[in-house]
């Protein structure tokens, strides 16, 4: 490795996101390395090495936060090539399925794009309807993951920068792609930073001569251009705190190709171009559960008060421009679009400003509705409305992946957001409010205001006050009922106890309880693992720093910090609970009862299709349920169970002994479990619990009560067929009407 791959490696780890573990960058340098055995020095037809691509593709998306499979398949995406001899198998070998699911999806990509030619117009504009088409068939080529789009898009990004070492005409060839597929697909998902690049770079060959008549009359740099609408930014939204509304500001400098764009189409000249430099005022609600509650009237007329308000202090920072005020809110586009534009000029500087003033509610609209930003300003061929929901759903998954640290998070958002089938609820209002199939009342709460769902506290379904884990249907009349205070609950991040159906709407909680303290965080996790020991009779059995190691983590502090975060769930700590308990010596046999049943299971884990066979669990790399596992067949000794990314096993010569074919399995054998409930008496408790156990199919032979005066002690013993069964059905009762607290109990 030379010591400038060092160094193009060394900035990429060096930058890579926090949420990207050790054992992920790890990966990331393996595949540096794969990738620089499989294609030693052969070069792009621009001169520039492969390997130097692929790291500049990769540092492209590294703004965007993407997780570290797509950065692997961002060093890997062109290793199929014929000059390497490697295989998307040998790829599955080394790094996992999805990764192989990338760089399979990118080569089928580049192959359909070499396949496909556009025409060109009797007047030399491409065919637009046909571009459409390419568009669509790419969104369908992806398979619904993002993620080649954007390597894809960062890939094209990379060539236009090199396009100097290119021919003429293959310079045009890449331009034209740049700016007529990827620079409006950019532009539709809202990567504004790449979308701007491609256009401009792409604009300087295809229209080398305007591209440079505008870039001589741009007499100062972007970035000095950018630092000063910055510091206008910061001005307007001082002023709009000052009057105690609540905004956001965001500022930006007109690149050249908007610039061309814009001088055409109103056949102006450079001078008379305003909005060079540009703000974008967007307003919240001051108080977003009063303005819930509001009918769509009332919501209107409050908007339209903040706009005209902050519209007041930008006259009153900058001079208006005579006759560059145009009031869309008043009188709005054809297509429904609403917002304030209004032209300024700072009378300190001379710079000249264009500022749009908005809610929420309008932006969001501009953003997903018929008034979507790019379908006007694309003056494009009419769009599906089926396309622009799809479009809109990249959308909104590319800005909660942003917003995602964990990359198991990230690829649960992928799997459950991306590919559900929605339904269509209502608020008290009338306002439409589109959900994924599953989604719950805490879904719907977080989907009207991030606010709204964090002081969620109950709800009502067309009328009838309702469970928080009940599942919504398509026309449901849903109101949620809030406190003026606290925040959400830590078992909703849990999918399994059912209170979130929506993994966009868990991203969202993790990131609240993410911004409280870490000391507070630390502390919290370590009263939720003392809890599940309690709950599940195991407090004098397993020491915190047991279950720490168990689940892999050495530092003690860090593991009680990811429990309070809610990255680790009592499902996987349940999970080491169980691992710890397979792996007792015969001196430890009387604390088998606490985890295992009284009789052995009949089905479970599986090799090669079945059960029964002799198994032990891998010592390098204690893989636990469900983690992905392969089988090593020893001689003599039964089959040992690694998990797949096992260094051990990766340094394996006899691979013919490896088997992938290994499954945790199903436990489907039961056993009895006494449980106590404590509560406040109240009518129909055991009702209530008798309908949770028939709602998991669970039989309670035995139950007792006990009662003082006020306090009733519920005794029964339930079958359960997994520690997760048990800790699900534990929280449930605890969830009821009074009930104080609900654990697992030894009969005396």
């Amino acid at each position: 490795m030379t010591k400038v791959e060092q160094t193009s490696l060394a900035e990429l780890v060096e930058n890579l996101p926090e949420s990207i573990n050790k054992k992920a960058k790890r990966r990331i340098v393996a595949a540096f390395d794969f990738a620089a055995a499989a294609h030693k020095e052969h070069v792009r037809e621009s001169g520039e090495r492969y390997l130097d691509h692929d790291l500049a593709v990769a540092q492209i998306l590294l703004p965007l936060d993407v997780d570290s499979n797509t950065l692997i398949a961002c060093l890997l995406y062109d290793i199929l090539l014929p000059h390497t001899d490697v295989t998307v198998k040998e790829i599955k070998k080394r790094f996992g399925h999805e990764v192989a699911s990338l760089v399979k999806g990118l080569s089928n990509l580049q192959e359909y794009a070499q396949r496909t030619q556009y025409t060109k117009g009797t007047n030399g504009d491409v065919d637009k309807r046909e571009l459409e088409v390419i568009r669509k068939a790419i969104l369908s080529i992806i398979e619904g993951d993002i993620r080649i789009i954007l390597i894809r898009t960062a890939d094209c990004l990379q060539d236009l920068r090199k396009a100097k070492g290119f021919s003429q005409e293959r310079q045009i060839e890449i331009a034209s792609v740049a700016m007529h597929i990827y620079a409006p697909l950019a532009n539709r998902l809202g990567i504004w930073h790449l979308k701007w690049e491609l256009e401009d770079l792409a604009f300087r060959y295809l229209d080398p001569d305007n591209f440079n008549t505008i870039a001589d009359q741009l007499a100062e740099r972007r970035t000095e251009r950018t630092r000063k609408v910055e510091l206008e930014a910061a001005k307007l939204q001082a002023s709009i705190q000052d009057l105690g509304l609540i905004g956001e500001v965001t500022g930006r400098s007109k690149h050249i190709y908007s610039i061309y764009r814009k001088m055409k189409r109103k056949d102006l000249s450079f001078e008379q171009i305003s909005d060079i430099q540009a703000l974008r005022v967007i307003l919240y609600p001051t108080d977003p559960e009063a303005y819930a509650a509001k009918n769509l009237k009332e919501k209107t007329d409050e908007e339209r008060s903040l706009c005209y308000q902050v519209l007041g202090i930008v006259h009153g920072l900058w001079q208006p421009i005579h006759g560059e005020f145009d009031d869309y809110i008043a009188t709005p586009k054809p297509n429904g679009y609403r917002s304030l534009h209004t032209a300024v000029m700072d009378t300190d500087t001379g710079q000249k400003l264009e500022v749009q003033i908005r809610s929420l509610r309008m932006h969001e609209e501009a953003e997903k509705g018929i008034a979507a930003h790019w379908a006007y300003k694309e003056n494009e061929a009419r769009i599906s409305a089926s396309a622009q929901r799809r479009i809109q759903t990249l959308r909104d998954l590319l800005t909660t992946l942003q917003e995602t640290e964990d990359d198991e998070a990230g690829r649960e958002i992928v799997e459950t957001e991306l590919l559900a089938e929605r339904i269509y609820a209502f608020t008290p209002n009338g306002d439409v409010v589109e959900l994924p199939v599953g989604a719950t009342p805490i879904d719907f709460a977080y989907q009207i205001h991030t606010a709204v769902g964090h002081r969620c506290r109950g709800a009502r379904v067309n009328g009838k006050m309702i469970s928080l884990d009940h599942k919504l249907k398509s026309s449901d009349r849903v109101e949620i009922i809030t406190s003026k205070r606290g925040g959400p609950s830590r078992d909703w991040m849990n999918a399994s106890l059912g209170y979130t159906g929506s993994a966009r709407t868990r991203s969202k909680i993790r990131q609240w309880f993410r911004t409280q303290e870490r000391g507070k965080n630390i502390q919290q996790g370590r009263e939720v693992v003392e809890r599940e020991l309690k709950r599940l009779g195991l407090g004098d059995s397993y020491t915190i720093e047991e279950i720490a190691t168990a689940l892999k983590y050495d530092d003690v502090k860090d593991f009680l910090a990811k429990v309070g975060f809610g990255d680790i769930q009592s499902a996987q700590i349940s999970g080491a609970l169980m691992l710890m308990q397979k792996s007792l010596k015969p001196a430890d046999e009387e604390l088998r009862p606490l985890l295992l049943p009284k009789r052995p299971k009949s089905k479970g884990l599986t090799v090669l299709g079945a059960s029964g066979l002799p198994t032990k669990m891998a010592k390098c790399c204690n893989p636990i349920p469900p983690e992905p596992i392969v089988g090593y067949i020893t001689r003599g000794h039964g089959v040992t169970i690694h998990s797949q990314d096992c260094r051990q096993l990766a340094a394996i010569t006899d691979r013919e002994r490896i088997t992938k074919e290994v499954d945790w399995g199903q436990e489907t054998d039961t056993y009895p479990i006494p449980i106590v409930v404590q509560a406040y008496r109240r009518p129909n408790l055991i009702d209530d619990m008798a309908s949770i156990l028939r709602g998991q199919q669970i039989t309670a032979p035995k139950t007792k009560t006990l009662s003082t005066e006020s306090i009733l002690t519920v005794y029964l013993e339930v079958e359960v067929n997994s520690l997760e069964q048990l800790n699900w059905l534990l929280k449930k009762f605890e969830a009821l009407p009074n009930v104080i607290e609900a654990k697992r109990q030894r009969w005396s």
